[in-house]
């Protein structure tokens, strides 16, 4: 049942709101409430779009008649509304499977009768189901309007990117493809396949293997890396600074 809690964790925090509030809230420690504040004081949005300015500068400028061509590419690998039927598709999969897990699902000792994360959630809250409801059709509709913000910067940025990787003869030949209804068809798809089943439970097949060959990774790393003197201790670090700072004072 441990794991049903932290599935039930994982739950709430791809579907926020789901499970009914707390009557009584634990309060907060005076302390944390004020570093809180301090954080959100602290916190500065062009700071931190700086920061990723910095690590993802701006790739070459493409060709301007290969960008062109990138941009009808990249409308059809990204038509308006994806990131909202992203979101319909794990609600409707991913959640929903999640939400019919029992106990012996994961390998928990349990009886034939133990209930599903879904009843366990109509337990503690009757109007789970209705709020589940309210939930996804809310944030479907805030999505709607958050992709017409986002996508056409997303398109911008995979246009830019198309165009490096791909020639205007390579472009010309897609574009006649996206073109047809089959072309239209799977270039709109290509997102959301990312996203399918099959695709999420190939890549945690593979968790096992890299798990394995990580030892090895690692020890040949060390082997590689032997003839190099060793990082200085984060000590030593420290009392250099204060050395260093010491001396700028004098």
């Amino acid at each position: 049942m441990n794991r049903m809690i932290a599935l039930a964790a994982c739950l709430a925090v791809a579907t926020p709101a789901v499970s009914a509030p707390s009557k009584k809230p634990p309060a907060a420690q005076p302390d944390k409430k004020e570093e809180a504040a301090k954080k959100a004081d602290d916190f500065d949005m062009a700071k931190v779009m700086a920061m990723f300015e910095n690590i993802f500068p701006a790739g070459p400028e493409p060709a301007p008649a290969r960008l062109a061509l990138a941009k009808t590419t990249a409308a059809g690998m990204l038509p308006n509304g994806t990131y909202a039927a992203l979101f319909d598709d794990a609600m409707s999969g991913v959640v929903e499977r999640v939400l019919s897990i029992k106990p012996g699902d994961l390998g928990v000792k349990a009886d034939k009768s133990a209930t599903t994360l879904r009843e366990e959630m109509i337990k503690e809250d009757p109007y789970f189901e209705e709020r589940m409801k309210i939930m996804r059709k809310v944030i479907g509709e805030e999505l709607i309007k958050i992709s017409a913000v986002m996508e056409p910067k997303l398109r911008d940025g995979l246009a830019r990117s198309i165009a490096r990787r791909f020639d205007e003869k390579q472009l010309g030949e897609i574009n006649a493809f996206i073109a047809t209804d089959s072309g239209r068809a799977f270039a709109g798809q290509t997102m959301r396949m990312w996203v399918d089943p099959d695709v999420l439970r190939s890549m945690m097949q593979t968790m096992p293997h890299m798990i394995s060959a990580m030892p090895g990774a690692m020890m040949r790393l060390e082997a590689e890396t032997a003839h190099l003197p060793k990082p200085k201790k984060k000590e030593a670090k420290k009392q250099e600074t204060e050395e260093e700072e010491v001396d700028s004072t004098t």
